[in-house]
């Protein structure tokens, strides 16, 4: 077996939360769980926007910030805007990491700059009033929309967790495919591979899928990817149900009752 195909999984994550003392405070949120179990699969790729724009740690806390007709990125302290840096910033290093062969990333929540959810925007009076996303976190969701992200406290729901490895997982095999030779009759063996997993999160989504897949030869190739690709992470991004886990289950038994039939004809 290669080297390469030992390779494991690269993951983009915010430094914070391997360890590293970038917060602007001068400390870490190291995440046990992500390093000690996540990392047994994952390689990290990390990343802090802050210090990578060059302001150090520690240094000045920071917000978004409500102006007339959008959302500043705002030292409050000194008086310092951010937005314009930290959005050229963002253009520059989701291309590089365009180039890092990602099939995930772990943001950390509550920043002004990775904050996925929920992070505090505030008001003229000083009190937050609504909530966006970090500026960074907001450019990779833009540039990369079918990539499994997620905040590092929304991983502690066993449910959130299962659906984002799994996407990870479902995303690293796609790109293996996009990144081989690959032909028609490779995408409906993939399709294939992964038809009950599809049906356990979207019955109403997957007869679609399967019929892109079945026009594929009358397809531009570049065509046929984008679409497959988008809807096949877009069904697996609707969470899988107990009720639709049955319901699998009962295809795979009926399937297997069928081929039994067939066994004893022969």
């Amino acid at each position: 077996m290669s080297k390469k195909s030992n390779a494991k999984i690269r993951i983009g994550i915010s430094s914070c939360l391997l360890g590293d003392k970038v917060r602007f405070d001068g400390g870490h949120k190291h995440d046990r769980y992500i390093t000690d179990t996540l990392g047994g699969y994952f390689e990290w790729v990390p990343v802090c926007p802050e210090v990578e724009l060059g302001l150090g740690a520690p240094r000045e806390t920071m917000h978004l910030e409500q102006s007339a007709d959008d959302i500043r990125l705002i030292m409050p302290k000194v008086g310092r805007d951010l937005t314009e840096p930290m959005q050229a910033y963002a253009r520059k290093r989701t291309a590089k990491l365009a180039r890092e062969d990602l099939s995930g990333y772990i943001f950390k929540s509550g920043s002004p700059s990775c904050g996925l959810y929920h992070v505090r925007v505030y008001g003229a009076g000083g009190m937050p009033s609504r909530t966006e996303r970090g500026l960074f976190a907001a450019a990779m969701a833009e540039r990369f929309p079918s990539l499994p992200i997620e905040e590092e406290g929304r991983l502690a729901d066993p449910h959130l967790r299962e659906n984002w490895i799994e996407r990870v997982f479902a995303y690293w095999r796609i790109q293996k495919l996009w990144n081989s030779r690959w032909t028609v009759r490779d995408l409906v063996s993939f399709h294939a591979a992964h038809k009950l997993i599809l049906l356990a999160h979207s019955p109403k989504a997957l007869p679609a899928l399967g019929q892109l897949v079945a026009g594929a030869k009358g397809m531009p190739c570049a065509e046929l990817r984008r679409e497959y690709h988008e809807g096949f992470m877009s069904v697996l991004a609707i969470p899988a149900t107990r009720g639709r886990h049955a319901n699998v289950l009962q295809h795979m038994a009926a399937r297997c009752f069928d081929l039994e039939d067939l066994s004893g004809a022969v």
